[in-house]
């Protein structure tokens, strides 16, 4: 069981990624077979919470909306799919932006003040999209130009607590980030 900050897509969104996801087996058919993810499990992950919520969760979901009420919901694009050899994954990256630095920072000073250890690496916003067996692939992504149904425009509009559960992901509370410039009409329910 595992606890994070993460950012839940909206339907058109979740029906893009289930797009991309089913795209992969055959965009790279010498891969080893993948596990893709089903819809109630792709989700953005923003923030690891290795320590986990704490017993009273109270100061930090106060922390979080505080953040949210703030920033301004952001248009982003999933631009890119990599392959982590070490994690054995393909994830969709995000198009590089300021404004999720910006977000990025802002969680990352909520999660030290609320008792988790810093991160020790550049934040990774990333969608989980397939597994594959570890050991099976240690390079870098083959290329499949034009095969994956990229870029992915979405809009940044809600800040999540999720925690791995049954198969996909617990929506533990979630904060709807301040008013446009992007339309968002919050998670899939």
């Amino acid at each position: 069981m595992s606890d994070f900050i993460a950012w839940l897509p909206d339907a058109d969104t979740l029906d893009a990624l289930e797009a991309l996801c089913a795209a992969l087996p055959g965009a790279f058919p010498a891969m080893p077979p993948l596990q893709v993810r089903r819809r109630a499990q792709l989700h953005m992950t923003l923030r690891y919470l290795a320590e986990g919520l704490p017993e009273d969760p109270a100061r930090l979901y106060a922390a979080l909306a505080a953040v949210a009420a703030r920033a301004p919901r952001q248009a982003l694009q999933l631009e890119r799919v990599e392959i982590w050899p070490a994690a054995a994954v393909f994830v969709a990256r995000p198009a590089p932006s300021p404004a999720l630095d910006t977000l990025f920072a802002d969680l990352e000073a909520v999660a030290v003040a609320c008792g988790h250890a810093p991160e020790p690496r550049q934040p990774m916003p990333h969608v989980t999209l397939a597994y594959f067996p570890r050991g099976q692939h240690d390079q870098g992504l083959p290329e499949a130009p034009g095969l994956l149904p990229l870029p992915i425009d979405a809009c940044l509009g809600s800040l999540s607590i999720a925690r791995t559960a049954h198969g996909g992901y617990d929506n533990l509370h979630w904060w709807p980030l301040a008013e446009p410039p992007c339309p968002y009409s919050g998670p899939e329910a």
